[in-house]
């Protein structure tokens, strides 16, 4: 069971990593992207079930959790990013869904950080090393989406400040008209 285990750590620190060159997300690319990204959750949610199943010992010396939130919370928090991740890749221009996925997204590589050093806590380095390269993976993926989102805002700013200049426009012509 633990070879098994193990195996699945080896897979999992390997597998999120393919096919995420640096790039610019774009509304075109993103669903792609986001398809791509898609590919982390069930990796991830399988080594959190496995610790949660098998009650891996990172524990604090009274047998309390040292988590900084329960695991359980984890496996929510990917589900919820699942959820997000696929009504983004239909809206790619929703600022709120783009915005909800960099700061869930942020949520999750912050818990891979906290289990990693969990775990190398407990001197469990094998299983800290491999949560510490998701945690990698997931960051550089957060990075593109916080990237993503700051051009969609500012493509947003962008528009809604010709617009005001438009209807400014309008209002002096309109007052002018009235004269």
């Amino acid at each position: 069971m633990k070879s098994a285990f193990l195996l699945l750590l080896a897979a999992l620190a390997v597998f999120p990593m393919t096919g995420f060159a640096q790039e610019n997300l774009t509304a075109a690319n993103l669903p792609d992207f986001l398809a791509r990204f898609e590919t982390n959750f069930g990796p991830l949610e399988s080594v959190f079930r496995h610790w949660l199943d098998e009650k891996l010992p990172l524990r604090d010396e009274a047998g309390q959790s040292v988590a900084r939130r329960p695991l359980a919370d984890f496996l929510l928090e990917i589900s919820h990013l699942r959820q997000i991740s696929h009504q983004l890749a239909g809206k790619p221009d929703d600022l709120v869904l783009a915005a909800k996925l960099v700061i869930s997204t942020e949520t999750v590589a912050d818990d891979l950080f906290d289990a990693s050093q969990i775990a190398y806590d407990n001197d469990r380095e094998e299983l800290g090393a491999r949560l510490s390269g998701l945690e990698t993976v997931i960051a550089g993926n957060k990075r593109l989406l916080a990237d993503y989102l700051l051009a969609l805002a500012a493509d947003r700013q962008a528009r809604l400040q010709q617009l005001e200049r438009e209807v400014e426009e309008l209002r002096r012509k309109a007052k002018e008209g009235k004269k």
